[in-house]
């Protein structure tokens, strides 16, 4: 089942969508991201904060095509997730009026870390079922990555992800 399961994600990996792809390789991760968040979710979030540590671009020219690749796609699931259901629309937890959206860009010498945080009302488990996310977090970790979420009602969801740099990954196994 393993081993179905591994050649259905390497399909979808393989038909991931072309058209996304040369901006990743024209502009870099970080600039792809930051021009998907300004076109695509542009009326999403009433603020967007960018917080780049010093060198995490440069950092992310280390990340293999397929990294990168996979890591944008996942971020913009989360980013997707946070404009959708951030915001309070029923009203039952005081109506929220304004959405902020933090994208924190770091690194350490062995990953980068893309954190993707909003100060909505937090996820619940009637919003879904996180299969979008999960399926993510699986095509995250065939690339040698994670994704972990987490969820304070009423404050804030914060998805995390990890990728090891090109040079960190071991093929051996």
């Amino acid at each position: 089942q393993l081993v179905n399961a591994h050649q259905k994600v390497s399909d979808l990996l393989r038909e991931l969508p072309i058209a996304i792809t040369p901006d990743i390789a024209r502009l870099g991760l970080v600039d792809a991201l930051r021009r998907m968040v300004d076109v695509e979710f542009a009326r999403s979030f009433d603020r967007v904060e960018w917080r780049l540590e010093t060198g995490a671009d440069v950092a992310a020219q280390r990340l293999s095509p397929l990294a990168a690749e996979t890591l944008y796609h996942a971020a913009r699931e989360s980013i997707r997730n946070a404009g959708k259901h951030g915001r309070d629309t029923d009203g039952q937890n005081g109506g929220q009026d304004e959405l902020k959206l933090t994208i924190t860009v770091a690194t350490d010498p062995k990953q980068l870390h893309l954190l993707i945080e909003d100060d909505g009302i937090g996820l619940t488990q009637a919003e879904g079922d996180g299969q979008g996310l999960a399926l993510h977090s699986t095509m995250v970790a065939i690339a040698g990555g994670s994704l972990a979420m987490e969820s304070i009602p009423g404050q804030m969801t914060r998805a995390t992800l990890l990728m090891p740099l090109e040079s960190e990954i071991d093929y051996s196994q």
